[in-house]
């Protein structure tokens, strides 16, 4: 009798011991619940949840990879996972409509929005990471010179407006992550500005520099402010919602300015130093994590459905495009892999690390 209720009590934290260790230590994918899932979903931001079970032998051979793109979408798009075997989340998953192991799924905007489902085969980290970054919505204006300024500023004067001068042609993961979280309340926009002449004759630098600027137009205003903290994404989603529920301080409505025109000297005398800016570290790099070829557009397919196997017999019935030990394999390229037709150029080099 006495063996039997110290077996009965392994086996009740059997369950929760197993799922912690499906994915590997320090990761940063985080085990949710019913109530987790709810916090999630009111929040306006791209997040990624898979709904697991930790006897599914799919789910251990994806549990590393997903941790990996965890890696390097973090803390942009965040990922989590629930844990499907356990009793009090069934409903979720069924609500969810989660009929086999494991199904992935990409909200783009929390509950506002309709989930994707991830219908590749092949989950990679590679795969992953590409499908969250190009499912992130977003609204952010690309221009191609300092003379467009002026007109994408006045068209959004209602509302504050956010421009990244960025040393990059491509937009870094964090601004569409940015753009997203805060689209409804600030304008963003983006100019490309490798060698820094641009910010010189916005009036930003007196010389050119090789580093990414922001520059924060309050509401019915043709002169910047100047974000001077660092630029992680802690540090500007911190100043970005301050701006968005109008709790940060920002000059008064001013007459406007042709921002084309405007010199080092006006435009110096509208900028503000933002304190606190000490450096936070950086999530690890996708380019720590080997190489492996990119997937093709096909995998990427985000409007399909998955077919429903048994939940009992999902490791039988669902393909992982080729030998089982594959997916156990590193799968991110590092940032001299070839791009797929759509893929962004550079989009390695700029979208792994937390900061502009």
């Amino acid at each position: 009798m006495l063996i039997a209720r110290s077996l009965a009590f392994v086996g009740l934290l059997s369950a929760p011991l197993v799922s912690a260790a499906l994915f590997p230590a320090k990761t940063e994918v985080k085990m949710i619940d019913g109530k987790g899932f709810n916090k999630v979903m009111s929040q306006n931001v791209t997040s990624v949840v898979a709904f697991v079970a930790p006897w599914c032998g799919y789910c251990q051979r994806m549990a590393p990879e997903y941790s990996k793109a965890a890696e390097a979408l973090a803390p942009m798009v965040p990922l989590y996972a629930v844990d499907c075997d356990q009793d009090s989340n069934k409903r979720l998953c069924s609500e969810q409509g989660v009929q086999g192991f494991p199904t992935v799924k990409l909200y783009p905007r929390g509950g506002r929005s309709k989930p994707l489902s991830f219908d590749s085969g092949e989950r990679t980290a590679t795969n992953f990471f590409y499908w969250a970054t190009r499912n992130i919505p977003h609204a952010i204006r690309r221009l191609d010179s300092v003379s467009e300024i002026s007109g994408w500023t006045n068209e959004h004067a209602v509302k504050p407006r956010a421009l990244l001068l960025s040393t990059s042609k491509d937009t870094p993961l964090m601004w569409k992550a940015l753009g997203n979280k805060y689209k409804d309340t600030i304008s963003f926009g983006i100019l490309q500005d490798k060698s820094g002449k641009q910010a010189v004759k916005l009036g930003a630098e007196d010389s050119p520099t090789k580093d990414s600027k922001v520059l924060i137009y309050p509401p019915g205003s043709q002169k910047f402010i100047r974000f001077e903290g660092t630029l992680k994404y802690k540090q500007l989603n911190k100043y970005l919602g301050s701006v968005a529920d109008g709790t940060v301080e920002l000059p008064k409505q001013q007459e406007r300015t042709d921002s084309s025109t405007m010199t080092p000297e006006t435009s110096k005398s509208s900028e503000v130093v933002v304190g606190d800016a000490t450096p936070l570290e950086s999530t690890t790099a996708l380019t720590s994590i080997l190489a492996s070829p990119v997937p093709s557009p096909h995998a990427f397919n985000a409007g399909g459905t998955e077919a429903p196997p048994d939940r009992r017999e999902a490791d039988a019935t669902i393909s992982v495009g080729g030998d089982a030990t594959s997916s156990t394999s590193s799968s991110v390229p590092d940032a001299t892999a070839a791009k797929g037709p759509d893929m962004e150029e550079g989009v390695l080099t700029e979208h792994t690390r937390d900061e502009l």
